[in-house]
C-alpha cells in the first residue's frame, strides 16, 4: 500500500491544468481508487486536497466519473467561485465552517479553472448514453438559476427549460432522487405548469418524506390550482418540518394566509418576522 500512498501525496501536489503525473503513476492508481480517495477527503472537508487529486489525475476532464466528482465539490463546496468557471477551495479545519469562511473570504483567490457546463456538455456529446452528465447538467442549471451567478445570457424561462430537459431525460433512465424530482417540479411550477408539478413534488415526498421544501411548494402548486385545503395540510407540514427560519416562517405565513380563505379557526403560530431583506 506504500506506493498508493506516495502516489496519493504526488497527485494533490499536482499543479492544476498541468499533466504531472507520470505514466507510471497513472498506471498505478486506477480511477475507483481516486474517487475513493477523493470522497474520503470531501468527508474529511479537506476540499481543495481532493480538487488537486481529482485535477492531477484528469487534467483535461476526459473521465466523466471524475468530472461528475468534481463538479459535485465545484458546486457545493467552493469557497469562491468566477461565473461557475473557476473555483477556489480550502481545507477546512476542525472548527471552520465552509459558509463562514465564504462571508469572510469575499475576495478569496480562485486557483482552479473548471468551466462546468462546457465540461459536460463536451463530455455529454462523447457519451450521450451516460445519463449521469444529464443529472450534473441539469443540476447545474437549477443552481445558476437560484444563485443568478452564471450564464447571463440564459434568461430564467431558457434555464427551467433546460433544467426540465435533462432531468426528464436522467429521470427516464433511473439517475433520479429525491432531490432531482423536487428541481424539476420547481422548474415545471416556475414554468407555470402546476398540473404537472404535482406528481414530482409528491415523488420527492415519498422518496424523503421530511424534505420541507418539497411539501412547501407542493403548497404553492396546489393553492395555484385552487385545492386549498390539501394546500394547507403542506404548508402546515412544511412548517413543522422546516430547517430554516425563512422556511419556518414563509410555511407558516402561507398556512394563516390558507386558514383565512378557507374560513377556519386559525392554528398556525403567527408568523415572527426574519432578518431576511
Amino acid at each position: 500500500m506504500l506506493h498508493r500512498y506516495l502516489l496519493f501525496l504526488l497527485l494533490l501536489a499536482a499543479v492544476p491544468g498541468q499533466a504531472q503525473t507520470s505514466k507510471t503513476a497513472a498506471a498505478t492508481a486506477t480511477e475507483a481508487e481516486v474517487l475513493r480517495k477523493a470522497t474520503e477527503l470531501m468527508q474529511d472537508r479537506q476540499y481543495e486536497s481532493a480538487w488537486k487529486l481529482l485535477n492531477g489525475f484528469d487534467p483535461k476532464h476526459r473521465r466523466p466519473a471524475v468530472a461528475l466528482k468534481q463538479t459535485e465539490l465545484a458546486l457545493n463546496y467552493h469557497l469562491r467561485s468566477r461565473e461557475l468557471e473557476g473555483f477556489g477551495f480550502v481545507d477546512l479545519k476542525p472548527l471552520e465552517r465552509l459558509d463562514s469562511l465564504r462571508a469572510k473570504y469575499t475576495r478569496a483567490a480562485i486557483r482552479y479553472p473548471f468551466a462546468v457546463e462546457l465540461v459536460l456538455k463536451n463530455l455529454l456529446k462523447q457519451q450521450p448514453g451516460n445519463y449521469k452528465l444529464n443529472r450534473a447538467l441539469a443540476d447545474y442549471y437549477f443552481q445558476v438559476e437560484q444563485c443568478q451567478c452564471a450564464e447571463a445570457d440564459k434568461s430564467p424561462a431558457t434555464l427551467y427549460a433546460l433544467m426540465a430537459r435533462h432531468y426528464t431525460i436522467a429521470h427516464q433512465h433511473g439517475q433520479g432522487d429525491y432531490s432531482s424530482y423536487y428541481k424539476l417540479g420547481y422548474a415545471r411550477m416556475s414554468q407555470t405548469r402546476f398540473t404537472e408539478s404535482l406528481p414530482l413534488f409528491q415523488r420527492s415526498i415519498k422518496l424523503r418524506p421530511d424534505y420541507a421544501p418539497a411539501h412547501f411548494h407542493l403548497a404553492y402548486s396546489y393553492t395555484e390550482l385552487k385545492k386549498l385545503r390539501p394546500a394547507l395540510e403542506e404548508a402546515r407540514t412544511a412548517a413543522r418540518l422546516a430547517d430554516t427560519p425563512e422556511l419556518k416562517y414563509d410555511a407558516n405565513f402561507v398556512a394563516s394566509e390558507l386558514e383565512r380563505r378557507l374560513g377556519i379557526p386559525s392554528s398556525t403560530p403567527k408568523p415572527e418576522p426574519t432578518n431576511k431583506p
